[in-house]
C-alpha cells in the first residue's frame, strides 16, 4: 500500500463529506507533512488517501484525539 509515487489526499468533515478545497495530489513521501497541514483546518476530522493513478481508496487518517 502507498507504494506509488503520488497519492490523493482529501479532507472530510464531521458530516463525512469532502471539505472543499482540501484535496490534492501529494508525493507519497510528503503525506505525513501534508496531513499535518490539513489538520490545522478544524473543519477536517479525517483524511482519505487514494491512489493518484486510478483513484482507489487506500486508507483513512483520523485527527489525533489530542489535537484541537
Amino acid at each position: 500500500m502507498l507504494t506509488g509515487a503520488d497519492s490523493i489526499l482529501r479532507g472530510y468533515g464531521e458530516d463525512h463529506r469532502i471539505v472543499y478545497c482540501s484535496g490534492g495530489v501529494v508525493a507519497t513521501e510528503a503525506i505525513p507533512a501534508r496531513a499535518e497541514a490539513f489538520f490545522t483546518d478544524l473543519r477536517i476530522t479525517d483524511l482519505h488517501i487514494r491512489s493518484a493513478r486510478n483513484n482507489c481508496y487506500q486508507c483513512r487518517v483520523d485527527r489525533s484525539p489530542a489535537a484541537p
